[in-house]
């Protein structure tokens, strides 16, 4: 598939923001790469949409307060997970530092990337300008692609891990009151409550289809992964490709007749990217549907 960057339209980030502006990703980031004409993917657009979905608004406001917050930070904690490094947010008046932190030595950087936001009197948030990169101590620089590049890295891992949905995360802003901090506590004792019960939830998703591929497909058990995968993958091929949530369109491309769409609305929003790609995907193999649900 064809990752093609979508954006949630909210009332501090709107959706039509030009680039370099924060906005909020609602789709599209691609294992398997973005479509050539994609909306890029930053930095800014990944602390966005990790603030949004926690779903504390206060702290995207202070983050993007750059006159009334001077001091601004947060920190996602991956816990016992060796591979995956802590995220970090540090901004210090109009300057802001995004990446990871080596949770060894306790360094930032692992890599780094820093902006300066330039306020816009027409936007409720700045324009995050890239400045430089660091990687594991190198000194601070990079060409400004190079700065980009690594900006959409940050935003790749907190999209790919979900890391909205990692507990604990830390988050403090110069100025908080006592009552700042008891609300922010209550929300995240709250939040972990609810991420514990999506979990266990998911699991049990997980474990029922595992049992209907071993029930009614003759899978090795070391493969039932990969067939989940393979039919979550066919789910995705199979739902409007515009991105609209629907599941199960009843239109198909008339070139193609692979791609789905729900309305002719969403066909002709997504037809600028289709156009490229339609006729070349290929369906997921049948081996991985015969234990599929009949609909």
């Amino acid at each position: 598939m064809h990752g093609v960057i979508r954006f949630l339209d909210t009332e501090i980030l709107p959706a039509s923001a030009p680039e370099d502006f924060p906005k909020v990703i609602k789709s599209g980031i691609d294992e398997e790469g973005q479509h050539y004409k994609s909306p890029a993917i930053t930095g800014p657009d990944g602390i966005a949409t990790l603030l949004h979905r926690i779903g504390y608004q206060k702290a995207l406001e202070r983050l993007l307060d750059t006159e009334g917050t001077e001091n601004f930070d947060l920190r996602v904690r991956n816990g016992e997970d060796a591979w995956l490094k802590d995220v970090y947010v540090q901004r210090r008046g109009t300057n802001v530092e995004i990446g990871f932190i080596n949770r060894k030595t306790g360094c930032l950087a692992h890599h780094g990337v820093r902006y300066i936001i330039k306020p816009d009197l027409t936007r409720r948030a700045g324009r995050w300008v890239p400045q430089s990169t660091s990687d594991a101590g190198s000194p601070w620089g990079g060409a400004e692609k190079w700065v980009r590049i690594q900006g959409g890295g940050v935003t790749k891992a907190i999209w790919y891990n979900k890391l909205w949905d990692v507990a604990p995360i830390d988050i403090s802003w110069s100025g908080m009151s006592q009552s700042d901090k008891d609300e922010l506590a209550t929300f995240m004792q709250e939040r972990q409550a609810k991420l514990a019960e999506k979990e266990a939830q998911e699991r049990a998703k997980d474990k029922e289809e595992k049992t209907r591929i071993r029930d009614h497909g003759s899978f090795a058990e070391h493969r039932l992964d990969v067939v989940l995968m393979m039919q979550r993958y066919h789910k995705k091929q199979m739902s409007c490709r515009a991105d609209c949530g629907e599941e199960n369109p009843k239109m198909r491309c008339a070139k193609c007749k692979f791609t789905r769409y729900c309305s002719r609305e969403c066909q002709m929003g997504d037809w600028q990217y289709h156009k490229s790609y339609c006729g070349t995907e290929e369906p997921v193999s049948e081996q991985f549907l015969t234990s599929l649900p009949t609909v």
